[in-house]
């Protein structure tokens, strides 16, 4: 969780909104501290009941949120514990704003890891009971939705074992990304949601008014009319 901790708080801390929901398997993402979102909050959802403290339950196939109100989506390996991804990718994207972010961390089924889990299909623990979905297929996914892969990074290339600090796992991961005889064990993909090719760009803040989730986010600015020959 620290090592992709530390990609995840690469990837969000550079993606601005007003709302960045997050569910996944951390039970603490410090990471989100480093968010530019004006407000971030987590969901459990009914595989997590009574391990993680979050501010509301979800169904993975039902979220109780309109249509685009939300502008960053974060899922680590929420994919990998439903059986049924596609839909929750649906969700997910249905409550993204035009121009909203989804960040993906998942496990790769083409991986060391990968074939590890087919020996131990018998299992009841974590991680092997995971339903993982490929990364190409996710893409192929959130094409279908309008959505625009932007990054797809490899990561944990030697998870289960350490060879020192998180640092030095990091640099591991980027000699090793991308190299397809030596696959990733897990994969962090980010994409954006998008409208016939067109995506929004937000107005500055200037005051604070409601939003459809019934928290406080800041109104948009006008733009000013400027008439020929004006200053």
């Amino acid at each position: 969780m620290a090592l992709e901790g530390s990609w995840l708080e690469e990837r969000v801390s550079h993606l601005r909104g007003r709302h960045l929901l997050y569910a996944g398997v951390d039970t603490d993402p410090k990471f989100l501290s480093r968010s530019r979102a004006d407000h971030t909050f987590r969901v459990g959802m009914p595989w997590q009941k009574g391990l993680v403290d979050c501010q509301a339950r979800i169904d993975n196939t039902h979220w109780p949120f309109p249509n685009e109100t939300l502008d960053v989506v974060v899922l680590q390996h929420a994919l990998d514990m439903t059986n049924r991804p596609h839909q929750l990718v649906r969700e997910a994207t249905r409550t993204l704003v035009s121009g909203g972010y989804l960040v993906v961390v998942g496990f790769n089924p083409y991986s060391a890891w990968g074939g590890a889990r087919w020996l131990r299909t018998m299992s009841t623990e974590l991680p092997w009971v995971s339903n993982p979905v490929a990364p190409l297929r996710l893409s192929d996914w959130l094409m279908l939705l309008d959505f625009r892969v932007e990054n797809v990074t490899t990561a944990a290339h030697l998870w289960p074992i350490k060879i020192g600090s998180e640092a030095l796992s990091r640099r591991v991961d980027r000699v090793l990304a991308g190299n397809r005889i030596f696959a990733g064990n897990v994969y962090i993909l980010v994409a954006r949601k998008t409208v016939a090719g067109m995506t929004t760009i937000r107005s500055e803040r200037k005051v604070r008014r409601e939003s459809k989730l019934g928290f406080a986010i800041p109104a948009t600015r006008k733009p000013v009319s400027r008439t020929k020959g004006s200053m």
